[in-house]
């Protein structure tokens, strides 16, 4: 997969199917583009946080892991922020910030 996409990275959830069961997922994706994220801040407004996750997560996903992930959004729509907030640490959205006043 390197060779195809150049840096990969495996994102794994766990998603619980009810108190006693869960169902764990994992997917490959390549680094997000700029336009798409982006395109992601732009359409969540417009057409809703899921609709833009699933979109920005179609456009990382390996073209192998595709269509499961497709199947699986559309089962478990959670899916698709939840790993759509993942992605988006790769390209420097994060809590991860320092604020202090001098």
């Amino acid at each position: 997969m390197r060779q195809k996409y150049g840096k990969v990275y495996k994102v794994g959830i766990t998603i619980p199917i009810d108190d006693e069961e869960s169902k764990d997922f994992s997917y490959h994706f390549k680094r997000p583009s700029v336009p798409s994220y982006d395109r992601y801040i732009k359409t969540a407004s417009k057409i809703g946080m899921t609709k833009a996750s699933k979109t920005f997560m179609l456009d990382a996903v390996v073209d192998e892991d595709r269509e499961r992930l497709a199947a699986d959004m559309e089962e478990y729509p959670g899916v698709a922020i939840t790993i759509g907030n993942k992605l988006t640490e790769l390209l420097g959205l994060t809590d991860g910030v320092n604020l202090r006043k001098l």
